[in-house]
């Protein structure tokens, strides 16, 4: 008689192996994207000045706005389903295609029109016709993307987002010193997209997920919009609740003001990709996760979001009270008015780090259509915030109407995985990170006239040693951390 031998075993897997290695190339690329975009956006502050930004911010606004028409949630449910179940790229993908590429026409001739309906001047309506040519670009670029996200592989597409950044900022520098307007940074984004579709397909080619010969299943195409429509929605929510604040103050405020509120507000969405690669990388792999055994997912959110606070909480005390001197140390512009923005909007960052994190995480639990009805009252919260708030008071109105619109949502999604996944945030633990912050907050007061980096500095320094010494983490989380930061070293060890 002859025994066979047992089938050998597939490696097992770790998901907390996989997400650090999304997370620590998302981080990378995330800092080489922010520290970029902030050069650039001084760029254009000091070579068009704040009232060409405040016209580019105005473009990019009305855009956004309008931009989840060109998808409807589709590719990000596509990617969640591949993430699922990888059988479902290669049955999918050219319906995927044909309807962005459909939903695109629709998208760029209502962006187009409404801007010249809403009064926009001719320039800024010739910047948006433009810019929403490039979702029929997109419309094969995004399902590419999908299929390498839902293999995991975010830290190709990560990869992806710097090299394309990098030709757009590089065609722009060159039209700016070229003493173009602002018209034409829109135009850059024609010559980056074509260069990141190459690669993407490269990739996918390379790692053997290329998709299938072009064949379309119309009949599929009511399942795939419907199961997109809760993603889009929340799309179409979110830029809503990010941009509406710059559509209304373009009403009643100059487009200079326009410039000074959107430089305070996009330096918090640099601060915010601190924890946005960590965000990004859960979902495909907790996706996996959660199919398997849904309480696997509970651990994340309990820790992510003690760190969300560990590290959101601090920069928006020490933001706050060096709010004057960073503005100033960053755009070099004597008196400039965005610090008196940020100074406000700064503390919008622990609650947007929490919000984008739990959002991720109903995509993981199949919650999309509760994330949905979050989105869907913040952005008619902040629209009526700003209508009463910005209206009156200009950017300082539209900054705290961020500011509570963001809490507002936080509250929403306590409240959704309080109900799902119960306690364990370990309050005690949260109020201890509070108490450090605070502390340091007093310590940065103090220096506040020194030297900013030096301030900064010191006040971390502060932070950190009081964090460890009121044990604001439990030892098994500080093992873990130190497990965390040997492995990060380990790879960055040459040889």
């Amino acid at each position: 008689m002859t025994h066979q031998q047992p089938p050998a075993e597939a490696p097992k897997r770790s998901a907390g192996r996989i997400i650090l290695r999304n997370t620590l190339v998302g981080f990378s690329a995330q800092m080489v994207l922010r520290v970029a975009n902030f050069l650039f956006q001084v760029l254009v502050i000091r070579i068009l000045g704040d009232s060409q930004f405040g016209q580019y911010s105005i473009v990019l606004a009305w855009a956004g706005l309008f931009s989840v028409l060109g998808d409807l949630g589709v590719s990000q449910f596509y990617a969640r389903e591949i993430a699922r179940d990888r059988s479902f790229a290669a049955l999918h993908f050219w319906d995927v295609v044909v309807i962005r590429f459909l939903l695109a026409i629709l998208a760029a001739l209502v962006t187009t029109i409404g801007a010249g309906w809403y009064g926009y001047e001719p320039e800024i309506v010739l910047a948006v016709g433009l810019f929403t040519t490039t979702y029929l670009l997109q419309a094969l670029l995004a399902p590419m993307t999908a299929i390498l996200t839902g293999n995991e592989r975010v830290d190709i597409t990560s990869s992806l987002d710097v090299i394309g950044q990098v030709v757009l900022l590089s065609a722009s520098g060159l039209f700016l010193f070229a003493g173009l307007n602002f018209v034409w940074l829109v135009v850059a984004s024609f010559i980056n997209i074509p260069v990141v579709m190459i690669l993407a397909f490269w990739f996918i080619r390379r790692n053997r997920l290329s998709p299938p010969p072009f064949k379309v299943n119309v009949r599929s195409w009511g399942s795939l919009l419907k199961g997109g429509l809760p993603f889009g929605f929340i799309q179409l929510s979110l830029s809503f609740a990010f941009r509406v604040d710059t559509i209304v103050l373009s009403r009643v405020v100059s487009n200079a003001e326009v410039g000074w509120y959107n430089a305070a507000y996009n330096l918090i969405f640099t601060l915010n990709s601190v924890v946005r690669p960590f965000s990004t990388a859960v979902v495909p792999t907790l996706a996996r996760e959660h199919a398997a055994n849904p309480d696997n997912v509970r651990p994340w959110y309990y820790q992510g979001t003690r760190m969300i606070l560990f590290i959101g909480l601090p920069i928006a005390v020490g933001g706050m009270i060096l709010s004057e001197q960073l503005i100033l140390f960053l755009y070099d512009y004597p008196n400039i008015p965005a610090y008196l923005a940020f100074m406000i909007l700064i503390w919008d960052l622990p609650t947007l780090m929490y919000a984008s994190y739990c959002g991720n995480l109903t995509t993981v639990m199949r919650l999309e259509r509760n994330a949905a009805v979050v989105y869907g009252t913040q952005g008619i919260v902040n629209l009526i915030l700003n209508l009463i708030l910005s209206t009156r008071f200009g950017m300082i109105g539209a900054a705290f109407s961020t500011v509570l619109t963001d809490f507002y949502s936080t509250a929403l999604f306590y409240v959704l995985f309080r109900h799902k996944l119960g306690p364990g945030l370990k309050f005690n633990r949260l109020a201890r990170i509070g108490l450090a912050a605070a502390a340091m907050g007093a310590a940065v007061f103090l220096l506040r006239d020194i030297h900013l980096i030096v301030a900064i500095g010191i006040g971390a320094v502060v932070y950190l040693a009081l964090v460890w010494l009121i044990r604001a983490f439990s030892q098994e989380e500080q093992a873990r951390l130190g497990r965390i930061v040997a492995g990060i070293t380990a790879r960055l060890r040459p040889g």
